[in-house]
């Protein structure tokens, strides 16, 4: 059994032989051009991006939507103008599928592309006070990224992935009603084409998701990740999540930052004494960030490998 093939096996509940880890070298990922840059630029939706701090990615600051009930008059982009550079189709070309697994990216999902759109002031204050008009919208997003993800099951990809940052580090930014009423249903229509194809949905949210971790199990949400340490209680999402969700993360970010490579042995045994249990865990820091440790993430790997059997 190779390392692909253990994730698989781990992610899907069935008999992995160790808990994988973030740093093994498991993923082709891609995107398609024009979705995220580096530098300050406004992208194809619109949106206006400032790049304020030094290896980060920029923040969207120009909102080309200013009145939500004028929305409809907004020009979603077409996922049919969406192409693939030359080198990045020369990479799939080469990926060995034995050892690797094809992964299609896509930026800002559907809540955080709304509050893009609008600004998350704007947005939030809309789902309150103009739900029709926010409704609409989101599922006019929720179509660009179904199409989208089509686009990237013609390719043959194994997996999609995401960003859709959901919360704080002390709760959700809305109320689950709000999250069941206006956003779980985008979700479902955007991930149909992939679940029938059998693929892999990588979930990235921030923050706390406690409160809704089990409605994306409901959904078909194959992995969530980061699962921040400090931001959710560990034990109830995998109370809740067990046999139906994968979860990726954990390892608490400032104790690789801060701690000593010894406090991050620590850290590591304790997570997995909580999400290894029946396997379904991927190991590794609750943030990938620039400027961690090389000792302390050698410490992190190092450990997994120890107590990561099963």
């Amino acid at each position: 059994m190779n390392k692909k093939e253990n994730f698989l096996k781990a992610i899907s509940f069935n008999n992995p032989k160790y808990v994988p880890h973030s740093g093994e070298d498991l993923w082709h990922s891609f995107r398609f051009e024009g979705m995220i840059n580096k530098d300050s630029w406004t992208d194809p939706w619109g949106i206006g991006w400032v790049a304020d701090l030094e290896d980060t990615v920029p923040f969207p600051k120009k909102n080309p939507i200013d009145d939500i009930t004028r929305a409809m008059e907004y020009a979603i982009p077409n996922p049919q103008n969406l192409h693939l550079s030359e080198e990045t189709k020369k990479g799939l070309k080469n990926v060995n599928t034995h050892e690797k697994l094809i992964e299609g990216h896509f930026a800002y999902f559907v809540f955080e592309r709304a509050w893009a759109l609008m600004g998350m002031e704007a947005f939030l204050m809309a789902v309150v006070e103009y739900p029709d008009e926010c409704h609409e919208l989101l599922h006019r997003i929720a179509g660009y990224a179904r199409a989208m993800f089509d686009r990237y099951l013609e390719i043959g990809i194994d997996a999609i992935s995401f960003s859709e940052d959901l919360g704080t580090q002390r709760a959700l930014l809305f109320s689950p009603e709000i999250f069941r009423e206006f956003f779980l249903p985008e979700y479902q229509f955007a991930f149909e084409n992939v679940k029938k194809e059998g693929k892999i949905i990588n979930f990235h949210s921030c923050g706390c998701v406690e409160e809704i971790a089990s409605d994306l199990a409901d959904i078909g949400v194959t992995i969530l990740n980061p699962i921040q340490a400090k931001a959710n209680d560990l034990k109830k999402i995998k109370s809740i999540t067990a046999g139906r969700m994968a979860l990726l993360g954990g390892i608490d970010t400032a104790t690789i930052y801060k701690g000593t490579p010894e406090d991050v042995r620590a850290e590591v045994i304790r997570v997995m004494e909580i999400l290894k249990p029946g396997s379904g865990y991927i190991c590794g820091p609750d943030q990938m960030l620039p400027g961690f440790p090389a000792e302390n993430l050698d410490m992190l790997y190092k450990t997994v490998l120890e107590f990561g059997c099963y």
